[in-house]
């Protein structure tokens, strides 16, 4: 999602903004899916992130894609899966829940962003917990679903490779409280052109990815 599609040097950055106006994560995974990677530092407890994650599934599953999820919890928690600990490839993206910072004010701050490259479909996303709290107390609404169009949206701009927003659906750039209350399901899907965009994306992923692969334990 985007404040306006900002640019770094180098990144192109993404996330949506706020307006006042899954499947449950495993490691064992499916050959050809796409893995997210899960860092919460935000500490969302396990139930509401599997939720929020069945939501990010449901909503990719439509587009006709395969996605497993890893927990790469920290080390003082116990031991994390090997996959954790290995550069990103063309199979693989990575997800950080954390607290936003106090360096954006008012009521238009970015719920997320993602940084990618030209030359490949792996990619880094951030979502800031804390913002989807505040457009969920704002609209009344359960945290974990909107979490989970949050992750879903910044997937899609990471598979994509692009930092563009439509003016509708879920990859519009601004959510609104009422919108959310409203709840209906083409605010919170990819367009029928995006859904062929993401299938597409991951297939010349797919295609161009190295024969060995590694080991996702």
């Amino acid at each position: 999602m985007s404040l306006r599609g900002l640019v770094r040097t180098a990144a192109v950055i993404v996330a949506v903004v706020l307006m006042t106006s899954a499947r449950t994560p495993a490691f064992a995974v499916i050959d050809d899916s796409l893995l997210v990677r899960i860092y919460d530092n935000a500490g969302v407890l396990a139930s509401e992130l599997a939720s929020a994650l069945r939501t990010t599934h449901d909503i990719l599953r439509r587009a006709d894609l395969v996605v497993d999820w890893v927990q790469c919890r920290a080390r003082r928690d116990g031991p994390v899966p090997v996959v954790c600990d290995q550069p990103l490839s063309s199979e693989d993206v990575v997800v950080r829940l954390i607290e936003g910072s106090d360096k954006e004010s008012g009521e238009r701050r970015a719920l997320g962003y993602s940084l990618f490259d030209a030359n490949g479909v792996s990619g880094f996303s951030t979502v800031y917990v804390d913002r989807v709290d505040w457009l969920a107390r704002r609209a009344q609404y359960p945290r974990a679903p909107l979490l989970g169009r949050a992750i879903a949206h910044e997937i899609g701009h990471l598979l994509l490779r692009s930092n563009s927003h439509t003016e509708s659906g879920l990859m519009r750039e601004v959510w609104t409280a009422e919108q959310v209350v409203r709840n209906r399901r083409e605010d919170w899907t990819f367009s029928p052109d995006q859904n062929g965009d993401l299938r597409n994306a991951r297939f010349a992923a797919m295609s161009n990815a190295k024969k060995g692969r590694r080991p996702r334990t």
